[in-house]
C-alpha cells in the first residue's frame, strides 16, 4: 500500500491523527469527542478544546481618518521635539555642572590664599628682584669695568621696567 491515499478514496479528507498516543484524563469533560460526518459521509472526531483553538476571533476593520493619521503625526514629531529638548536640558546640566566646579576651586584658593598673604609675598619678591638686578650691575662694573645703566639690563633680559618699579627717568626703583 502506498503512503499516499488515492485521489477519491476515503482517506482522502480525514484530518491528521498523530500517530503518538497520548495519556487521556479520566475526566470526561476534557475529552468529549463528538463524532461529525463530513461532506463525503467519512465520521471523524475532534475534540472540543481543539475547535475552540482553531477558531478565529472575528477581527475588527480599523478605519483611520485623516485626523487620526495627523494626530499620529503629531505626536512623532512631539517625541522628537522632547528628545532635542531633553538632550539640550543634558547639555545645560552640564555646563552649569562645570561652572559650579570652577566656582568652588576659585572660592578654595581665595579661602587659601588670603589677599594680604598674597600681596607680602609680591613685595617680598620684587625686593629680592631689585636686588638682585643692582648685584648684577655692581657685580658687572667689577669683573669687566664696564658700566651699564640698569635700563640696559632690563631690556637685555626681557624685564619690564613696571614689573621691578623702576623709574627709567630716575634711574630707581621706588
Amino acid at each position: 500500500m502506498s503512503a499516499k491515499p488515492f485521489k477519491n478514496s476515503k482517506g482522502v479528507n480525514k484530518p491528521f491523527r498523530s500517530p503518538f498516543s497520548t495519556p487521556r484524563k479520566n475526566s470526561t469533560e476534557n475529552n468529549v469527542n463528538i463524532p461529525e460526518l463530513a461532506s463525503h459521509g467519512t465520521p471523524f472526531r475532534v475534540s472540543i478544546s481543539k475547535r475552540l483553538l482553531f477558531q478565529t476571533p472575528p477581527t475588527k476593520k480599523l478605519h483611520l481618518s485623516e485626523e487620526k493619521c495627523e494626530n499620529q503625526m503629531d505626536v512623532e514629531q512631539d517625541k522628537e521635539l522632547r528628545q532635542d529638548q531633553l538632550e539640550s536640558l543634558k547639555k545645560q546640566i552640564q555646563e552649569k555642572q562645570e561652572l559650579i566646579n570652577k566656582l568652588k576651586t576659585i572660592l578654595l584658593y581665595k579661602k587659601k590664599n588670603k589677599a594680604e598673604d598674597l600681596e607680602t609675598a609680591i613685595k617680598k619678591w620684587t625686593d629680592a628682584c631689585q636686588n638682585v638686578l643692582k648685584d648684577y650691575q655692581n657685580d658687572l662694573q667689577e669683573r669687566n669695568g664696564q658700566s651699564a645703566s640698569m635700563a640696559e639690563i632690563l631690556s637685555t633680559f626681557g624685564i619690564k621696567p613696571d614689573t621691578v618699579h623702576f623709574l627709567i627717568t630716575d634711574d630707581t626703583f621706588h
